[in-house]
């Protein structure tokens, strides 16, 4: 199931002559990249011209770190919101890295390495030994004839994540950015929790089973279990925090991570803002629905992992098959309800379309 018939199963009515579209979604980039310059005005298009300044993996840190040099607003800083993160194919981060790596090599010394520009926990690896990836940045830094080397990101590996039955665990929320000017962010009230299949240990980090905490990567290796439950609503997983394991206090998803969420969402797109505003449209309105993955750890506290620009907006299995539709009609009809809006003049300081997104920012 696919976001045509989340619309379908909604108020909206698919046309098939893009000219005719109030709002246009689209995937692939081949598609949507040519709509930029053809948008009539106040035409919708779910994805911003420069949104790989938040997907890309490398584009986000440089951006998180830039901004935490010289935001003075919030309290909550880039060392809160993600784990100590080096571009690799940035001299002065390959070199900071490599000159805190100690002399010997230690499994407590645990890093995580990932493709900038991959999704679905393509090409991850988890490192503790550096001279093969010593090797392979020396050969970028000259390469030969003809050859290109893919961009990375290493970062500290959480070493103590909260663990559900035992398991490995991350938390994907979906979020909105309805309007680049003024600044218009919103995140949906619910969202998923994704399980590993196989028992969490710090031992056997080639086993994606245990480590890498994607649905895709889970069910595409040999030794997964189809009786797995790989995912959880947030009901489910509050109860198990909450009364099963008391490990968190009463209300904890609402009083205390909620808004915990939605500051780390507010630094990450005034971090990515100023790019993300590059090449938008003179005519038009450009938006995007993402997705935002968060590992706890045993403390509680959250750590950003990835922002992504398709968020898996499929619905066929149980826990997302209430959800992803209601994410795609309620994000829709606020898109449509801000095009009116600045349309015709009025304010965009409430908005009656808006029932189970929250909000992170309102400059209007």
């Amino acid at each position: 199931m696919n976001a045509r018939a989340a619309f379908q199963s909604g108020p909206f009515r698919v046309v098939h002559a893009r000219h005719d579209a109030d709002l246009l979604w689209m995937r692939e980039p081949e598609d949507y990249r040519p709509c930029f310059k053809t948008l009539r005005p106040f035409q919708l298009l779910n994805h911003l011209p420069n949104e790989s300044a938040m997907s890309d993996k490398g584009h986000l840190a440089e951006h998180l770190y830039g901004y935490d040099r010289v935001q003075r607003a919030d309290d909550l800083g880039v060392k809160d919101l993600v784990q100590e993160t080096y571009c690799l194919y940035l001299r002065n981060d390959r070199e900071r890295f490599f000159a805190q790596v100690p002399k010997e090599a230690s499994k407590d010394n645990l890093w995580i390495v990932k493709r900038a520009d991959s999704a679905r926990g393509v090409g991850i690896r988890i490192l503790w030994q550096f001279d093969e990836l010593r090797e392979f940045c020396a050969r970028a830094e000259r390469p030969g004839p003809g050859e290109r080397y893919a961009r990375y990101v290493i970062q500290r590996y959480i070493k103590n994540p909260l663990l559900l039955e035992g398991r490995k665990s991350e938390i994907r929320v979906y979020w909105l950015v309805a309007s680049l000017d003024p600044l218009l962010v919103l995140m949906y009230r619910e969202g998923t929790v994704r399980l590993n299949t196989q028992p969490f240990k710090l031992d056997d980090f080639e086993n994606t089973l245990i480590h890498v905490t994607n649905v895709a990567q889970q069910k595409s290796h040999p030794d997964h279990d189809p009786a797995a439950v790989l995912k959880w609503p947030f009901e489910r997983w509050e109860r198990y925090l909450v009364v099963e394991c008391k490990r968190a206090p009463e209300g904890y998803l609402e009083r205390h991570l909620k808004p915990h969420l939605k500051r780390m969402l507010s630094f990450v797109i005034r971090a990515a803002a100023p790019a993300l505003r590059v090449g938008c449209p003179e005519q038009g309105l450009c938006f995007g629905l993402y997705g935002a993955d968060i590992i706890l750890d045993e403390t509680l506290h959250p750590w950003l992992t990835e922002v992504q620009e398709g968020p898996g907006l499929s619905f066929s299995d149980a826990t997302k098959r209430p959800l992803i539709p209601a994410v795609l009609n309620e994000a829709a009809a606020i898109m449509l309800e801000v095009a009116r809006r600045k349309r015709d003049g009025q304010s965009l300081e409430t908005l009656e379309s808006v029932k189970g997104f929250e909000w992170v920012i309102n400059e209007a």
